[in-house]
């Protein structure tokens, strides 16, 4: 019970978010795009926890052109995996992708405390965890 009104109250603002990351990210089209060299700041990355009782740590470079992300997602069996996804900051919507695999495609959105880290694989399959900063 106390997991469906948690879920209940987190739609509309999951709505919300889902409304801003409806058109497909951008992601890098030739290796030379697909990670640049970018520095970050000594802070700590930030905490999100997400559905499927996954974990994130997330970090932006300092000129926002770069997302780190380190996942443990239970249901695809990743523990702190990490990722660096590329992109930008547009408003006050964060946007990042990495499709450097040739497997999988990644895309990380944040949006106040909200965030969604999506897969795509090559054979059509997808996956998302919905995500709030703790």
């Amino acid at each position: 019970m106390t997991h469906m009104l948690k879920l209940a109250t987190a739609l509309p603002a999951l709505a919300l978010l889902s409304a801003c990351a409806t058109t497909a990210p951008t992601v890098p089209t030739s290796p030379s795009e697909s990670v640049t060299d970018a520095a970050y700041d000594r802070m700590m990355p930030e905490r999100y926890t997400c559905t499927d009782d996954a974990q994130i740590m997330a970090k932006q470079s300092i000129n926002k052109q770069q997302a780190m992300v380190t996942a443990t997602v239970p249901k695809i069996r990743w523990s702190q995996q990490q990722v660096i996804l590329n992109g930008g900051v547009q408003g006050d919507t964060a946007s990042y992708a990495n499709d450097s695999n040739p497997e999988v495609a990644y895309a990380w959105h944040m949006k106040g405390d909200k965030g969604i880290l999506a897969m795509k694989w090559t054979d059509g399959t997808e996956y998302q965890v919905n995500c709030e900063k703790r």
